[in-house]
């Protein structure tokens, strides 16, 4: 049974799982909702301009006690020893050097919210996740996810993209948007995007073997199934 068959298993599931994420992302918005109301000030620390303001650590924080996609980024900065700084750039987000520490780095043009930073943060971060997977379209889906899922844990609109909180966030739009038509479809993109085969248009080698594929595969339905409630949650 291939990827998008046992993805469609997966809608018929007990929504007792469902209702549970439901339950924990209602409880991180609620500690999200607290969180941003004090970010207001920032502070300097009068080198280069770089900020790192009580916005960015909202999105942290409250990225920490997501349900799920949010800890995984989590966890990989706290792992990789990544900070995330403001500063003064074209680019909405990219990887960078902070007193030769690496950093992930926003862009101070873009507007100040959690779901802002949390989807961008979360779009960098996933460029280091699942190395172990073969180069395809299906890891380059599951990075998108990542990001997607993590705006979705701090509760954003999907269907008001390009705007956030009132904002226009073009990026955001570009990072997650996708991920919201559909998986078949979000991995068309991803597959277009990277420029990267699907799994089952590579050929098993020797560095590459069939087992190793296979893995991948199953690895990659484990994950859309996983991510199955989340898609229900946000119809």
């Amino acid at each position: 049974m291939n990827a998008l068959a046992l993805l469609a298993l997966a809608v018929v599931a007990p929504v007792s799982a469902q209702e549970y994420r439901q339950a924990q992302a209602a409880a991180a918005q609620e500690r999200y909702e607290q969180m941003i109301a004090a970010q207001t000030a920032t502070t300097r620390d009068g080198q280069g301009g770089r900020v790192r303001s009580l916005t960015v650590d909202a999105t942290l924080t409250a990225m920490n006690d997501g349900p799920e996609a949010g800890g995984w980024v989590s966890r990989l900065l706290d792992e990789d020893k990544l900070g995330v700084y403001t500063v003064t750039q074209a680019e909405a987000v990219k990887s960078g050097v902070v007193d030769g520490r690496p950093a992930i780095l926003l862009s101070d043009a873009l507007p100040a919210h959690p779901r802002v930073y949390g989807p961008l943060i979360a779009a960098e971060a996933a460029k280091s996740m699942f190395t172990d997977m073969p180069a395809c379209a299906e890891r380059e889906y599951m990075r998108v996810a990542v990001a997607a899922r993590v705006f979705a844990e701090l509760g954003g609109d999907f269907k008001a993209l390009p705007k956030v909180d009132g904002d226009d966030a073009p990026a955001v739009k570009a990072a997650v948007g996708r991920w919201a038509d559909g998986a078949e479809r979000a991995l068309e993109d991803a597959g277009r995007a990277s420029g990267l085969p699907l799994l089952a248009d590579i050929k098993p080698t020797a560095a590459q073997p069939a087992a190793a594929l296979d893995a991948a595969d199953k690895r990659y339905v484990a994950f859309l199934m996983e991510e199955s409630d989340v898609r229900r949650s946000l119809r």
